[in-house]
């Protein structure tokens, strides 16, 4: 059963004994999200403010495990050195967004003239399938490319962290690595699954499934005819 609690002068939802706490970061208002169980912890889009996630681990006496990037643009791992530096833990991308850390093209400098983003140490990758366990919790991984080639999202019991493919009322921009053709199989994948999952986005306010279905015009074009238009 879904409901929320208020902890620490900030609500969070509780999914059994599983915690998910969400923190706005950079300069892009990133929503990153901490999954925590029995002390330990994975960061999801670590994109910029180290200190106030650092802050908030310490804050709940929580032991991160790895950092996990939805997908390559840099404010989805802007902080991910920074956090490294403390805890020596690996950071986690999907391998066809491996490329994008690299290319100058996507470079925080790029989009935001002076803006750096330090390169995360010890990568590893993952593709379609990869699951990972936080104390009691089972998350599994899917493939939804379209705002990016690699672009994922984490499935939990009951909730999907969707990253830059699904927001509430709209959907990723498409022009900054994506394709329109991957993000309508991506967003018909999601359609169906059950309206009561709970959607995290990566930028902006919760939602779910079936709100996404009566009030997203995007997704509700590709529910019902495969297109965004």
């Amino acid at each position: 059963m879904n409901h929320k609690n208020f902890y620490g002068g900030k609500y969070f939802d509780s999914l059994e004994l599983l915690k998910i706490r969400k923190i706005t970061v950079g300069p892009l208002m990133t929503d990153c999200y901490i999954l925590s169980n029995r002390g330990k912890c994975v960061i999801v889009d670590a994109g910029g403010n180290p200190d106030k996630i650092i802050e908030e681990l310490e804050k709940f006496n929580l032991e991160p495990v790895f950092i996990m990037a939805t997908h390559g643009h840099f404010d989805h791992f802007l902080s991910a050195k920074d956090i490294q530096k403390r805890y020596e833990i690996p950071f986690y991308i999907n391998e066809l967004d491996l490329p994008m850390l690299y290319n100058e093209e996507y470079s925080a400098d790029h989009f935001i003239k002076g803006l750096k983003a330090e390169i995360p140490g010890r990568i590893a990758t993952f593709r379609e399938g990869f699951s990972f366990v936080v104390g009691d919790h089972r998350f599994n991984v899917i493939e939804t490319p379209g705002h990016t080639p690699g672009s994922s999202c984490i499935i939990g019991n009951g909730f999907i962290l969707t990253g830059d493919t699904l927001f509430k009322m709209s959907i990723g921009r498409m022009d900054y690595g994506g394709n329109e053709e991957d993000m309508v199989r991506s967003l018909k994948r999601l359609s169906e699954m059950k309206e009561s999952t709970r959607i995290y986005p990566g930028h902006g306010d919760p939602s779910d499934i079936r709100y996404e279905l009566l009030n997203n015009f995007y997704f509700q074009n590709v529910a019902n005819k495969n297109s965004l238009y």
